[in-house]
């Protein structure tokens, strides 16, 4: 218990801090979230393994009740993902379930390493997911513009509507593009993925010279923030796009089709 608590006390901070923003006191919530983690951590203590998943659903339970008291329906949500998250990890921990994977000669520095380094991985995923969440709550949107209405908060019928993707299905403002994406995307896949295999199965040969500065080149975009390489691309293609319409006469369609291609 003595590693546990402070452990899910940790995770309980986060949870708190991030509650308490929304309550306008993120000390408070920071405070609170970390007594409610130690205090659940304690509580789960005496978890068996057989009995964890029902513990953890209770934990969830228990939590979206609590939220949905203060913050209706949307409160219930959030609070039921909360619980469950906190109940999952003070469980993990309490039975010793993070050990399960790692060998038995690894040492606790190493298990504790093992463990960080899973969790920095969940974290860069979650981070990177995240966002879409709130974009495709908010296609649904009855308003015209993209912002949360109180009635999408307090999840009301009148909050939601399909008028974007009736929008969208209905107009050639938005279908012309999305059938170039189409067309363009196979044609883009096949020569960059063919260019790909070959420039590696050429660059896995160690007689290749040049190799190590052709693939710090090759790999260059993609340490690269995105909005800088499609900024100087841009810039680089442009002027061979109308030399190519310029001088040769060829069709925007296809003069596009290769700058993107490219």
């Amino acid at each position: 218990m003595t590693f546990t608590m402070p452990i899910v006390a940790v995770l309980g901070a986060m949870f708190g801090f991030i509650t308490g923003n929304i309550f306008g006191d993120p000390w408070i919530g920071l405070i609170g979230g970390a007594i409610v983690g130690a205090a659940l951590a304690g509580v789960l203590a005496k978890i068996t393994s057989v009995k964890r998943w029902k513990s953890i659903w209770g934990v969830a339970v228990l939590f979206g009740v609590v939220a949905a008291i203060f913050g209706g329906v949307g409160g219930l949500f959030g609070g039921f993902l909360v619980g469950l998250s906190m109940g999952w990890f003070a469980t993990w921990v309490g039975t010793g379930q993070y050990r399960k994977r790692v060998p038995i000669y690894y040492t606790p520095g190493q298990v504790l390493w093992h463990s960080t380094f899973l969790f920095i991985c969940a974290f860069v995923f979650f981070f990177l997911i995240a966002p879409l969440v709130p974009v495709i709550w908010l296609s649904f949107n009855a308003e015209n513009f993209f912002t949360f209405t109180p009635e999408m908060l307090s999840f009301k019928a009148e909050g939601y509507s399909l008028k974007h993707y009736r929008d969208f299905l209905g107009t050639d403002e938005w279908m012309v593009p999305l059938k170039n994406s189409l067309i363009i995307a196979p044609i883009a896949t096949i020569i960059s993925v063919s260019l790909g295999t070959l420039a590696a199965i050429g660059l896995s040969q160690s007689h290749v010279p040049g190799r190590q500065a052709m693939m710090a080149i090759l790999i260059s975009p993609m340490i690269v923030p995105l909005i800088i390489s499609a900024t100087g691309m841009f810039f680089f293609y442009a002027p061979l796009g109308n030399w190519l319409q310029v001088n040769l006469g060829l069709n925007q369609a296809f003069v596009g089709y290769v700058k993107v291609i490219l």
